[in-house]
């Protein structure tokens, strides 16, 4: 499982980039989870190892990340199933022993782009719906079926047929489309002790996950709609950054959280006198923060927190930024209410105005960026304007 995860985040399948070999490490009674990303970012990949399959000195809750090098991969590869193998995960350091060999690796900096990219995942996974599911045999059939040396330059379709999966290159009712099937080159291996390959995936947006499941524990792979979009790029985040309605119910969630493995809604909205609606807005703000992670499989969010400064999470949406200053500089006016909550706006741009119409379905924007990509990569900066410009407005003058 560990080397599943070295081996996505020391490479990169679109373009050439330094690998960034740092998971995260969160640590709880009931979970050790791995967390990272590819070196493009279009790959997330967790391992989630349930400490009922460990003998535990101790088990303390927290969250850190360390440089896993290529001593640590070849320590991980001269593993045998015999051999006794200990090891220890600490606010500075991750320590793999067995036999007289013991390797060491220290904390490092969290790469710039997986901090985008770890707020980015939380929005994607919420929307994974269950698509497939086999048994670990059938999950080596289809692996051993997947062309990884030359891929297709179209996107592939996985397809479930009873209780086998086969590879298409036509899509079809149920089938999981997947860009860039190089991404997937970690699977042969990483199935060879499965006891089950279950495939989410958000068919709206193109995403898909690949979990993996073992007699103790499980890994995902977190696969972004493109070989060449990268989830540190996306924007999936900044409807929920740019919202207001989770502000007064964010601290008083913030104030359960205690490294919970899952996260209980019910009982958070309870505690904390919210409601459930209050409490999953929270959750979905703190996630973008990259206080909580999601997992698709219990469906529940979990604590950890991710070592970098919170404060530049927004700074690091350009974007965000744009509509602020949109609004900071009266470019942003209401134009008509419409029945059913809907609202127009118009926003100055450089040379022209653009048209915004914020609706119940789907917002939508005049301006080239907004009509290239169809709000595939999140709000355009005007739509951002006016969703901040509607929030801040309590009652505002219509424009003439």
């Amino acid at each position: 499982m560990l080397l599943a995860l070295l081996d996505v985040v020391r490479s990169h399948y679109f373009l050439p980039r330094p690998p960034q070999m740092d998971p995260v490490v969160t640590s709880n009674e009931a979970m050790l989870r791995f967390e990272g990303f590819s070196g493009c970012c279009g790959v997330y990949v967790r391992v989630d190892l349930d400490t009922s399959g460990l003998q535990a000195e101790r088990l303390g809750r927290g969250t850190t990340n360390v440089d896993f090098n290529l001593p640590m991969r070849a320590a991980l590869m001269r593993l045998q199933d015999h051999e006794r193998v200990e090891f220890s995960v600490g606010r500075e350091a991750f320590a793999l022993s067995h036999g007289a060999e013991r390797v060491v690796e220290k904390k490092v900096s969290l790469p710039l782009r997986w901090i985008k990219g770890f707020s980015e995942v939380q929005a994607y996974q919420p929307r994974l719906l269950l698509m497939a599911e086999v048994t670990g045999v059938e999950a080596r059939h289809f692996a051993r079926s997947l062309p990884l040396g030359s891929v297709p330059r179209q996107p592939s379709f996985a397809v479930q047929s009873g209780g086998s999966l086969r590879l298409s290159q036509r899509p079809a009712d149920g089938a999981v489309r997947i860009s860039g099937l190089q991404r997937l080159r970690t699977l042969p291996g990483l199935v060879q002790r499965a006891e089950r390959l279950r495939i989410w995936s958000d068919a709206t947006a193109g995403a898909s996950a690949w979990e993996v499941i073992f007699p103790v524990g499980r890994v995902t792979l977190l696969v972004s709609p493109e070989a060449q979009r990268g989830f540190s790029g996306e924007g999936q985040v900044l409807g929920t950054l740019a919202g207001n309605a989770w502000q007064q119910a964010l601290p008083r969630v913030r104030a359960e959280l205690r490294w919970q493995n899952e996260i209980d809604v019910d009982r958070v909205a309870a505690a904390t006198r919210l409601s459930v609606a209050e409490v999953e807005g929270a959750l979905a703000a703190l996630g973008a923060r990259g206080l909580a992670g999601y997992d698709r499989a219990t469906g529940r969010y979990f604590h950890r927190e991710l070592p970098f400064d919170l404060d530049r999470v927004e700074a690091l949406q350009p974007r965000l930024l744009d509509a602020r200053e949109l609004l900071a500089g009266s470019k942003v006016r209401l134009l008509q209410t419409i029945d059913a909550g809907g609202h127009d706006f118009a926003v100055d741009g450089s040379e022209v105005v653009h048209h915004v119409r914020l609706r119940a379905g789907q917002d939508r924007c005049s301006c080239p960026w907004f009509s290239k990509l169809q709000g595939e990569r999140g709000p355009c900066k005007h739509i951002l304007a006016a969703r901040l410009f509607l929030d801040g407005a309590a009652d505002v003058p219509i424009s003439s």
